[in-house]
């Protein structure tokens, strides 16, 4: 009798075992250690910190707060199109709301395939303070990326599509009024397929300190790190293996530690408007950030731009070029017809082939 209680705990231990691990590798997909960088052309050298911090300085100083309350969010919205056009011919998608007209800003980069990548990122503000963290940091990582993409736009093989976008934070709006919900409504009109859409929403805040990082939920410090020097990356259980690939990809640029977490569509805790508009329709979407108020900084003094690592920001930049390089098409026929309206356009303005 001993020997079997004996057998019947050993065995359920064993059960246990196997049902943690399983939940470990399903929540986190660890990775084995990835060599070699496929398209070095975004190395660390070539992205700069000092642009970063300009972008969140000139968001967070000039054009703060960035409300609906104030006039700000046109001033920030032209700023952002000023830097997307000098990577390419950024764009207004403008849009109305009972509070007036609000406007998306789109740079597209690559061939005119109908699938595409999406980079996001809100540039409006939860209130009056200066908000460099939430999310001019995001924003300026939009426009670094936009200035990476376009030095190598020849080398991508799937049409990019970097939207800035207002109305995101307020809590006194219908989720309708937001940028990102009128974005995915107008590619679901135009019957346009999203590959992967990527929110980057407060990116800036790091901190090696033991003790830095807290969770929602208990359970979590025994999976991840419990200091807060990493970037984080959630994603639905359904999109599992466009998470995995987005980890291998951006593993290959960056020594960016990523954490990744596989969560149901109504989990709590790491929410965020915008990559959850583009779930409602279907759409592989996912949120990048720091984790925002999760993360202890040493200093807690005003959101400035000073206490932000632009170094991790840099780091962060190049992973994510990494991975829109990485990406491709399953639309074979669009492909082959943007490779033929190229051929055409060189024809056309007397380029060699």
């Amino acid at each position: 009798m001993l020997r079997y209680i004996t057998t019947l705990i050993s065995d359920g231990l064993i059960a246990l075992l196997v049902v943690s691990l399983l939940f470990w590798l399903m929540l986190t997909q660890p990775l084995l250690p990835t060599k070699g960088n496929k398209h070095g052309a975004s190395s660390l050298e070539s992205v700069s910190e000092s642009r970063l911090k300009k972008h969140v300085t000139q968001l967070s100083l000039v054009y703060a707060p960035r409300t609906v309350g104030f006039g700000n969010l046109d001033y920030a919205a032209h700023y952002i199109h000023r830097q997307f056009m000098k990577s390419g011919a950024a764009y207004f998608q403008r849009y109305k709301t009972l509070n007036g007209y609000f406007n998306n800003v789109i740079l597209e980069l690559g061939p005119e395939t109908n699938e595409i990548v999406v980079i996001g990122a809100h540039y409006d503000a939860r209130d009056d303070s200066l908000d460099a963290e939430g999310n001019a940091s995001g924003v300026a990582t939009l426009i670094e990326l936009a200035h990476q993409l376009a030095l190598h736009e020849n080398d991508l093989s799937i049409r990019v599509q970097l939207v800035a976008y207002p109305l995101s934070q307020s809590q006194t709006l219908r989720r309708e009024d937001s940028g990102s919900f009128n974005h995915v409504e107008w590619l679901a009109k135009s019957h346009r397929k999203v590959k992967m859409m990527f929110s980057l929403d407060s990116v800036g805040r790091f901190n090696k300190q033991a003790g830095s990082q807290h969770y929602p939920f208990s359970f979590m410090q025994y999976l991840y790190p419990d200091n807060g020097d990493y970037i984080s990356l959630v994603g639905r259980i359904e999109d599992f293996v466009q998470l995995r690939a987005t980890k291998n990809s951006f593993a290959k640029a960056s020594t960016l530690p990523l954490y990744s977490f596989n969560t149901l569509d109504d989990f709590p805790g790491f929410s965020s408007l915008d990559h959850q508009n583009y779930w409602q329709k279907g759409y592989p979407a996912f949120l990048i950030t720091d984790t925002a108020s999760y993360r202890q900084l040493d200093n807690q003094s005003a959101d400035v731009p000073e206490r932000l690592d632009y170094h991790k920001m840099a780091l962060l930049v190049a992973g994510l070029h990494q991975v829109v390089m990485d990406a491709k098409t399953d639309d074979i026929t669009s492909v082959q017809l943007a490779r033929q309206n190229s051929r055409n356009r060189n024809k056309s303005s007397g380029r060699l082939q």
